[in-house]
Formats: structure tokens, sequence, C-alpha cells
């Protein structure tokens, strides 16, 4: 089965010019947003002050965008793959920012492709390895908006101001639910400029943020696909009209854009998203409908905390520091007083009670 970097093999000797920027090569930019390109893309810059990807690879230091081991390979592969076709050395890039607070609890990042002078593609980055970016996902659940989202407006505004006409906008994982925050919040003039919005496996957004925020008018815009074994992409989920993806591996492996299967320039489709993972699904997003958030905030900053006194910045750090994890997690368990166990307590509770009524309604629905 092929995946993108198969597909920038196969129609990388294909400009934008002579065949046009699709949703294989939306989701390609959004895990090209992955690597770590602070120092090599600049932050201010319209199309004519903008570095290429070609540029890049002929850095002495271009190893350095790669560090995230976990991905180290797969995002080597692609990126040199990327650097030389003629469908993506040429593609301009600028506007990047990397933003990491754990004062705010945000971890955002976002960057503008220029693909051709009339041609751009604006790409929010989704959760990275920080542990700090991992607890804004879950603070998703009962804050609305997040820190990233009010930033990701901003951006979008910024970034519209030295773009040329219209522009598309998208992003993997939570990167996919910052586009379509961004197009549902940004102004009317802005809106009316962004020609399709991709949210690859990205969440979805609490009732609350849904009653605020534009929806209606970009709905019809919003191109959202999830793999079949979808977790990340349907937390969340009530509104967003979504197709699904053909994936390798199962579970939240399948979150992984080098996973999803490529054919004929376009993704391999499948009827629904596996039966086994609707019930997981839906029991999440009744337990975050249902939580009170006060006690979901408790049960989140506690589980952060295990994390910070560990000495656990990122994913990486995790698998040399597993039994320090689990020794730190104990100590906070045991120094917790009554109050945060009952809370604590109320949202396990909760959990398994929304379980409990999926499985419920799995045997007795027709």
């Amino acid at each position: 089965m092929k995946n993108i970097i198969d597909y920038v093999g196969a129609y990388g000797g294909h400009t934008f010019e002579d065949m046009p920027f699709n949703r294989v090569d939306a989701l390609i930019l959004s895990q090209f947003s992955y690597l770590k390109l602070a120092g090599f893309v600049p932050f201010d810059g319209s199309y004519e002050n903008s570095v290429t990807i070609e540029e890049i690879a002929k850095r002495d230091d271009v190893s350095a965008l790669f560090s995230d081991e976990r991905y180290a390979k797969n995002n080597s592969d692609l990126f040199y793959a990327m650097a030389a076709s003629a469908r993506f050395s040429h593609v301009r890039l600028s506007n990047f920012i990397d933003l990491k607070s754990s004062r705010w609890e945000m971890q955002f990042s976002a960057l503008t492709a220029y693909l051709t002078e009339d041609t751009t593609h604006v790409v929010f980055r989704g959760t990275d390895e920080s542990i700090i970016g991992w607890k804004e996902d879950f603070n998703m659940t009962f804050m609305t908006p997040i820190p990233a989202q009010v930033k990701a407006v901003d951006y979008l505004h910024y970034a519209a101001e030295r773009i040329r006409g219209t522009f598309s906008v998208g992003g993997h994982s939570k990167g996919g639910n910052l586009a379509v925050y961004s197009a549902m919040k940004c102004s009317d003039l802005v809106r009316g400029r962004i020609s399709v919005i991709y949210s690859q496996d990205g969440p979805g957004f609490t009732k609350e943020t849904l009653a605020e925020a534009d929806f209606e008018a970009i709905k019809d815009r919003i191109e959202k696909f999830v793999p079949r074994s979808s977790i990340v992409g349907m937390l969340l989920q009530t509104h967003e009209h979504y197709r699904v993806v053909e994936a390798r591996s199962i579970g939240i492996l399948q979150h992984d854009p080098f996973n999803w299967v490529v054919e004929d320039a376009d993704f391999v489709y499948r009827d629904d998203v596996a039966g086994r993972y609707v019930i997981s699904d839906e029991a999440v997003n009744e337990w975050a409908d249902r939580a009170d958030p006060g006690e979901m905030k408790v049960f989140v900053d506690k589980v952060y905390s295990v994390f910070v006194e560990a000495g656990i910045n990122d994913l990486n750090d995790f698998k040399d520091n597993a039994a320090t994890f689990m020794a730190k997690a104990g100590h906070v368990l045991a120094g917790l007083d009554g109050e945060d166990r009952r809370r604590i307590k109320a949202v396990l509770s909760v959990l398994a009670d929304s379980v409990k009524d999926q499985v419920i309604k799995s045997f007795t629905s027709d």
C-alpha cells in the first residue's frame, strides 16, 4: 500500500501549474509542518521574501529538521523526496511561528506555503512531542477557547495580509481543529477569501464553541478526513461531515499521516469508521460532555503534574524515564487531598458510565 512518500515519487514531476493542489498535497504540507523549521523558515515574509524547500535542503545543518526521533526516518525521506521533486522543491515558505508556553499551557505553530504566485496554503501544525502540547489537547475538553485557537485566528489575519487573492487552510490533528476554528472566527473579509479548509483527523468542537462561532458560514468548505480507526478526529465530532480514509496499522497508529493509503493521486476511502472504535469514540465524547469542567481540570492538571515531577518535557523523554514516571505517579496520587481524590473519582466514574452506556447501546441497537 502506497503512502504520501510514494505519492511524491509518483507525481513529483508535475508542477502545481499542470496538476492543481489537492487533498494529498495538503496532508503532505501538514506533515512537513512538524519538521523543526525554526531558523530555516523566516517569520515575516511575502511570496518574494521567503525560502524554498530546495534551498533548505542545501543547508549544512539540514539534519536538525528531523530531531523528533519518533518520525526521523519518515520525515527525512519525505523531505528529501519533496526537495528533489519539481512539484515541491520550489514551494516558498514563510511566516513561520513556533510558540510554547507553560504559563499559558499553549503549543502553537504555523507557516504559509506559497505553491505558485496565485496558490497559497496556510498550515497549522498539530500536537508535537511536547507534553504541554498534549495537555492543551486535553484542556480542549473543558476549555473554550484554548490559547492555540485564539492564536490561530490572529495568525490567519496576519498571513492573509501577505497573501494575494484566495487561499486554502489546513492541518493535521489539532492543526485541523485550528484551521476550522480560525476560519469560523476570522473576519468576514478574510473568511470570504478562503477556498477550502482541510481537517486531517482533527478533533471537533464543544457545543459552546459551535454556538458562538460562525460554523454555518464555512461548513460547505470543510474537507475533513479521518482514518478508519479514528480516535483523535472523532473527539467532539458532532457537526462536521467527514470521509473515512484507509490506513495501515491499527488504532491510534492510524493517526500517523504516513500510514494513510494513497492511490491515483487521492486517498483510498472506506465506508465508515470501524465499529469497535465508534464505541470508544462515543464514550469519550459523552464523557467530555457529562463531566464537570472543574473536575475535568483537576484530573488533567494532576496527570500533567506527574510528567512535570518526573522531568518529562516531551514524548521522546518518556521511554528513558518510564520507571521514574511511575514512581512519581504513585507519589502524586498518595499526596492528593480528599477533595482532589473526590474530583478525580467523579471524572473516572463518568467515564466508566459512558463506556457502559455505549456498550449497552451497541448490543441493543438495530
